[in-house]
């Protein structure tokens, strides 16, 4: 199973609000940092700015089907 695959399965399998919140501040802030250190050149693979922003797309939306069931 690829990668992708498993990161949709976990997030699917997430039933707990506050964890996918605490997932979702830690990846903003690993976007913010992705930016400060593209500012800086550091980065070497552009690609994990579309993953990690993909992951926190697939965590809002997560977040609203649990809201939605309650």
């Amino acid at each position: 199973m690829s990668k992708l695959n498993e990161r949709r399965k976990e997030v699917a399998e997430m039933s707990v609000v506050g964890p996918i919140q605490n997932e979702l501040k830690d990846l903003r802030l690993k976007l913010f940092n992705l930016r400060l250190q593209q500012q800086r050149g550091e980065v070497k693979n552009n690609r994990v700015f579309a993953q990690t922003r993909k992951d926190i797309a697939r965590l809002l939306h997560r977040l609203t089907e649990l809201e939605s069931e309650e």
